[in-house]
């Protein structure tokens, strides 16, 4: 899969790709090696300790994380040989995600990004199929031979998920690549492979429920979420691509702020809150000092600054600082500046040209643009 996502935990880069890791990634990290560990290999091995399980758990729970890495990375690799910008790929609670810095140039870019990952998990289920067997054959001790079994098999699964035609998953990229060629309009494709994507998400939750009357309650609630998380990610998905659509080809200098309201680095937080936020009804303002703009605050900062420090503490002790990650050319697209948001997990940027400030781009803005421009078109 491939979107944007809380940026995560960094942890090291591989090809030029950044590795991070979502907090939710922690629990069905430890869930997965908890239900190997305690459930899985003591039921189907019986006879071995409490160490023998938890080791051969861990070393199952790491290989299969290491097995969905591999899945994104192939996407990752791949969309960059062919001009498709990927810089991160972050694992979360529901497996992982590549994160694109747009749609596809073309249908068939698309569907060869797409299909790598589940090609790539066959070829990881062959490997651990083979290795199964190359290690029962020289009689290795049969826990081993078990993990490369489960690995084999789990990796099999996730291809065959993947695959199913539903936006976006894997399957339904490749569903939307098809679409996309036959009718040469990318949103109307993927409308199509989005509403595909809800059909199998309603399916999953269904599933779910008739698995949790069924008395596996925990597996129906895993089917339940992921499904929900499937049906919002195609909505998601087909509403990014209308608003890139009514963007159209619109630079952040066509909606930036160009004389935005400033707060002065050297007030104290409570007096930024009277005469900023309370007073305008924004949710963050430039920073000024010294006649410059030194960076960012935002009614979270201001939040983050316990009450009754509010009167002590200066509007420089809570801002954020001018940063890369805080600041866009005013050339740059406006799907450059909803992307960079996200990454920053914030709700506005401060445009620069030439190395000067010269405005700010904000998500409301961004929005009320989108919203003005889909209404003239229908009109």
């Amino acid at each position: 899969m491939n979107g944007p996502r809380d940026p995560g935990i960094e942890l090291f880069r591989v090809a030029g790709v950044q590795i991070a890791i979502d907090w939710s990634w922690l629990v069905i990290f430890l869930l997965v090696l908890w239900s190997l560990a305690a459930g899985y290999f003591p039921r189907a091995y019986p006879g071995y300790g409490r160490p023998a399980y938890l080791g051969i758990g861990a070393a199952a729970t790491c290989l299969f994380f290491a097995s969905v890495l591999l899945h994104e990375l192939a996407h990752a690799v791949v969309g960059n040989r062919l001009g498709e910008r990927v810089r991160r790929i972050t694992l979360f609670v529901f497996g992982g995600m590549a994160h694109l810095s747009g749609e596809p140039a073309t249908a068939r870019t698309e569907l060869r990004i797409a299909a790598v990952g589940p090609l790539t998990s066959l070829v990881l289920a062959g490997v651990f199929w083979g290795g199964s067997r190359a290690a029962a054959a020289t009689q290795t001790t049969p826990l081993v031979v078990a993990m490369l079994e489960y690995l084999a098999a789990i990796n099999l699964a996730l291809a065959l998920f993947n695959l199913l035609p539903g936006f976006p998953l894997d399957g339904g990229r490749i569903l939307r690549s098809v679409l996309w060629m036959r009718s040469k309009d990318l949103r109307q494709a993927t409308a199509r492979a989005a509403d595909w994507g809800v059909g199998i998400a309603f399916g999953l939750i269904g599933l779910g429920v008739v698995s949790i009357f069924g008395g596996s309650l925990v597996g129906g609630l895993w089917l339940v979420f992921i499904g929900m998380f499937l049906r919002g990610a195609a909505r998601t998905s087909y509403e990014n691509v209308v608003v890139t659509r009514a963007l159209g080809g619109a630079r952040v200098r066509d909606v930036m702020i160009t004389d935005p309201v400033t707060v002065p680095a050297d007030a104290s937080v409570e007096e930024a809150v009277e005469s900023g936020f309370l007073r305008h009804g924004f949710g963050g303002f430039p920073v000024s000092e010294g006649g410059r703009v030194a960076g960012l605050v935002s009614l979270r900062d201001v939040l983050h600054c316990p009450a009754a420090d509010r009167r002590r503490r200066r509007v420089r002790d809570v801002m954020q600082p001018l940063g890369p990650e805080l600041a866009i050319p005013a050339r740059a697209s406006v799907g450059d500046a909803l992307r960079r948001m996200t990454d920053a997990q914030v709700g506005r940027l401060l445009v620069t040209d030439d190395g000067h400030v010269v405005g700010l781009v904000t998500r409301t803005g961004i929005v009320r643009f989108v919203q003005f421009r889909t209404e003239l078109e229908r009109s």
